[in-house]
């Protein structure tokens, strides 16, 4: 007994002389015994060794009974967050920097540029995978204060394009903040957090939604609404923005090369956006967006006649079903590879869910001489249909 409490005060001595190195003197207030004076050094370095050595899965447990031991989750309390800069030899840093981090945004005292910095700064530390959703949730919400106080006038434009081309260049981010922040926000829900955590990241999601809902989603809609209801009234359409139906002629029809389109149902543009920019980083492809305005009403059998060669597209209803067609013939997903067909016999219509699980040879044998391969995917409108809290995973995926 005598040699643990021997080891036990050895142990105490090592990281709280460690700590010494980086930290003030005040945090060690009432415990300075515990520091030796000249080996701050050697003990951090000793420390550090230990962290990232190929013991370091025995590091965790005696860790987390030296901050016990010494209370450091209130002595840690007494610095600032530039105080505790880098620090990561104790996890509960993390918990106390996020706790600052939720109240500053609680109490709308939040500086998005500052706050981004400090997690950049706490990127590289010892512990952050296992806060990495909970810092990244922060800084979609301050991405989203600061598209809030980018736009404090509101939204005033006065025609529909200037609307449509806003949102296609900066308006988007919005949406796309707000979902990555649920995306964070769900996977916190499922995970273990100290009760302080918990309850100022769920006091946060409402700020969010707030923020979202009525600071943006609102005012855009209101300035939307106004600039389009002319064009709408004397056209069905904008002017000037390329409409669906019209994909095929210029997108397809046009094309010089072998094209292949997929069609992911419910994919909103700012999922789009994203998906451009990890390809941009990932792939050595030439990456251009574009947009194009849906065609009304906007659900799937007419999103996806839409986008299938057409002179006309019309309605009909049929023992009480609703059939879209494309001069005259049926654009149901049985039959959209007979409408592709029809325009360019080396065409084919393919599912995502039917060819994912072939051979390499067998998908190439489905698309060997074909100008035109349409492949359907469904992975975010499939999710709309079970609950709407699996949508933005979805988007994810």
């Amino acid at each position: 007994e005598k040699e643990a409490n021997c080891l036990d005060r050895l142990l105490l001595h090592i990281f709280v002389t460690a700590a010494s190195r980086v930290l003030p003197e005040r945090a060690f207030r009432e415990i300075e015994s515990l520091c030796g004076k000249g080996f701050e050094t050697y003990c951090f370095d000793l420390v550090s060794e230990w962290m990232h050595g190929v013991r370091h899965r025995d590091f965790l447990p005696v860790v987390k009974r030296v901050e016990h031991s010494l209370n450091l989750a209130h002595r840690l309390q007494k610095l600032s967050v530039d105080e505790l800069g880098t620090f990561d030899v104790f996890p509960c840093v993390d918990t106390i920097i996020l706790q600052r981090l939720l109240q500053d945004a609680i109490d709308h005292l939040l500086n998005p540029d500052a706050m981004v910095k400090v997690v950049e700064r706490r990127r590289a530390t010892f512990w952050y995978e296992q806060s990495d959703v909970l810092y990244d949730g922060l800084v979609q919400f301050a991405h989203m204060i600061d598209f809030a106080r980018s736009h404090t006038a509101g939204f005033h434009l006065t025609k529909a394009q200037e609307v449509w081309g806003a949102y296609t260049r900066d308006y988007y981010r919005m949406d796309a903040y707000y979902r990555q922040f649920h995306i964070d926000f769900a996977k916190i829900l499922s995970s273990s957090l100290p009760t302080s955590l918990d309850d100022q990241y769920k006091r946060l999601a409402k700020i969010v939604e707030g923020q979202y809902t009525n600071g943006y989603l609102s005012a855009l809609g209101e300035n939307w609404t106004k600039t389009c209801s002319h064009d709408f009234a004397e056209y069905g359409k904008i002017q000037e923005v390329m409409a669906q139906e019209d994909f095929y002629r210029y997108k397809v029809a046009s094309s010089n090369s072998r094209i292949f389109v997929i069609i992911s149902d419910a994919m909103r543009y700012e999922v789009a956006a994203s998906l451009a920019d990890e390809l941009r980083r990932e792939t050595q492809s030439n990456v251009k967006l574009g947009s194009m305005q849906g065609i009304f009403p906007s659900i799937t059998k007419f999103g996806m006649a839409a986008l299938l060669p057409h002179k006309a597209l019309t309605a009909e209803l049929k023992n009480e079903v609703l059939n879209v067609l494309a001069d005259g013939q049926s654009t149901a997903s049985t039959n959209r590879d007979k409408v592709l067909k029809g325009v360019n016999p080396a065409s084919v219509a393919l599912q995502y869910k039917n060819i994912i699980g072939m051979k390499r040879a067998e998908r190439a044998a489905l698309v060997k001489g074909m100008d035109v391969v349409y492949i359907y995917h469904d992975t975010i409108d499939e999710a709309s249909h079970t609950s709407d809290t699996s949508v933005f995973p979805a988007c994810d995926r």
